[in-house]
C-alpha cells in the first residue's frame, strides 16, 4: 500500500463522521414521525372540537357529536397516512417508466457494422479508415482508425485516460455506433471487461457460462484461477 494506510483510514473516518451526522439526523426526524404519528389522532381531535366550540357559542359538544366525529377520523386516519407512500410510489414509478421507455426506445446498434467471418482468410482483425461514436447525435470518439492484427499476433493497446482505449475494444465488438469506414472481425472474441463481476450461480456455472462440462478444461481454469483449495 506504500504507507498509506494512515492516509487512507483518515479519508474512511471523515467519510464515516459524515454517514454518522446524517444518520443521527435521519433518526431524529424519525423519531419526530413516529411521535406525530402517535398523537395525530389526539391532536385532530382536540383541535376539531376546539375549533367548533370556540367557534360559536351555539355549538354544544354532545356526545352523538363527540363519538360520530371520533370514528370519522379512525375512518380517514389510514388513508391520510397511506397518501405521502403513495404519491412516492407514483413519482418512483414514473421515473422508472421513463428510463424504460428511453432505454426500449433507443436506436438498436447496426448488427452489419462489422464483417464477422469465422473461417475468411487473412488479418484476424481489419480495420479501415473507420468513424465511430456512442450515439448518431454525439460527435465521433474515434476517427479515421486503421488497424490490421494478424493471425497469431499479440496486440496491446496502450495510451493516456481517455484516449479511446476502451471505446476502440468496444467498437470491435460492435458496441458503438459506425459512421464510416469498415471493420471485420475473423473467427470467435472472447471479452474480458475491465470490471470484474460474476453471475448469482454456483462457482462451477460461472466457469462454465451456459457451455457442456469439459473436465479437463473445468479442472484447467480451477487450477488457473487458484481456486483449487
Amino acid at each position: 500500500m506504500y504507507a498509506w494506510e494512515m492516509s487512507f483510514k483518515e479519508k474512511v473516518q471523515t467519510i464515516r463522521d459524515k454517514e454518522l451526522s446524517v444518520l443521527r439526523t435521519a433518526a431524529y426526524l424519525n423519531a419526530v414521525g413516529s411521535f406525530t404519528w402517535v398523537c395525530a389522532p389526539f391532536l385532530v381531535s382536540l383541535t376539531s372540537f376546539a375549533v367548533y366550540v370556540l367557534s360559536d357559542k351555539t355549538h354544544a359538544l354532545t356526545a352523538q357529536k363527540a363519538f360520530v366525529s371520533l370514528s370519522l377520523f379512525n375512518i380517514l386516519r389510514f388513508p391520510l397516512v397511506m397518501l405521502p407512500a403513495v404519491i412516492a410510489a407514483i413519482v418512483q414509478a414514473s421515473v422508472s417508466l421513463k428510463r424504460l421507455s428511453n432505454f426500449l426506445g433507443g436506436d438498436e446498434l447496426d448488427p452489419d457494422a462489422v464483417d464477422r467471418s469465422p473461417n475468411a482468410p487473412g488479418e484476424v482483425v481489419e480495420v479501415e479508415n473507420a468513424t465511430f461514436t456512442w450515439s448518431k447525435d454525439e460527435e465521433p470518439i474515434l476517427k479515421d482508425i486503421n488497424m490490421s492484427v494478424p493471425h497469431g499476433s499479440l496486440v496491446a493497446i496502450v495510451g493516456q485516460v481517455g484516449s479511446g482505449k476502451s471505446s476502440l475494444i468496444s467498437a470491435l465488438l460492435g458496441d458503438m455506433e459506425k459512421k464510416a469506414g469498415s471493420v471485420a472481425v475473423k473467427g470467435s472474441i472472447a471479452y474480458v471487461a475491465q470490471q470484474a463481476w460474476i453471475q448469482n450461480l454456483t462457482v462451477q456455472d460461472n466457469i462454465l457460462f451456459g457451455k457442456p462440462l469439459d473436465a479437463c478444461l473445468y479442472q484447467q481454469t480451477i487450477e488457473a484461477c487458484e481456486l483449487k483449495e
